[in-house]
């Protein structure tokens, strides 16, 4: 027996791997809702540090929707870009991205429901978020100018929607937070906060280092955004 994935790829039921990466999507966006009503009630008890770095927490699910399922295809342009013979499954795979995206949303949701808008919190995710909306930002012009201008009439790739409307203005807003925070962060907070984002960088680039394979049968099938540059090659 067999079902579908939101990539559309076909697995053979009773591999635990099978079950969760067709449904771990759906966790998230639980995991994110739980979250969020925790947000809501917390709403006029907190300061903005609090209320930006949940948001932050949770901002990781639109941006997996955005990536993955609607368009979908950022791991066609990522692979690509990277020189891959199989950019369906390698170095990006279904699997190496859930564990990526799948931790960071765990990870982020423990550390900030544990610890709060801790200065090192915010400085953390203040340099996470300016880190999506940079790469996303650049991915576009790479992936502008891999696919042709004659083709890709719009800049975009997919999260980068979730990256400016949503990553961005965390990063300034957390900023402005840390401005005016008293007293100013020291030293030692700024390191434990960098020390921190390095964390999150690890699960980001970790994962696919060490499970990418160019034989991988976690694939995706559907490359969303960038269909229409493949069925026009």
């Amino acid at each position: 027996m067999e079902f579908e994935s939101f990539s559309g790829i076909e697995y053979r039921m009773g591999n635990f791997w099978d079950y969760w990466l067709a449904g771990w999507i759906w966790i998230s966006i639980a995991i994110a809702v739980g979250f969020l009503v925790y947000i809501g009630v917390k709403w006029t008890t907190w300061g903005w540090g609090d209320r930006l770095t949940a948001i932050f927490a949770i901002w990781i699910v639109p941006h997996v929707w955005e990536e993955w399922v609607w368009p979908g295809g950022f791991h066609y342009m990522y692979n690509t870009l990277s020189g891959s013979a199989t950019p369906d499954r390698y170095p990006m795979s279904e699997l190496t991205d859930m564990i990526t995206n799948f931790g960071l949303l765990v990870v982020s949701v423990v550390v900030v429901a544990i610890w709060g808008a801790r200065v090192p919190v915010m400085i953390a995710a203040m340099l996470f978020s300016g880190f999506e909306a940079v790469i996303h930002t650049a991915s576009v012009y790479m992936s502008y100018g891999h696919f042709g201008t004659g083709r890709h009439v719009l800049a975009y790739d997919p999260g980068l929607a979730t990256a400016l409307l949503g990553y961005l203005p965390l990063c300034l807003g957390l900023i402005l937070v840390l401005r005016r925070t008293t007293p100013r962060p020291t030293l030692r907070q700024w390191l434990i906060g960098a020390g921190m984002t390095l964390i999150l960088l690890v699960i980001v680039f970790i994962p696919e280092q060490i499970l990418k394979d160019p034989n991988s049968p976690y694939r995706f099938q559907d490359h969303g955004y960038y269909n229409q540059f493949i069925t026009s090659e």
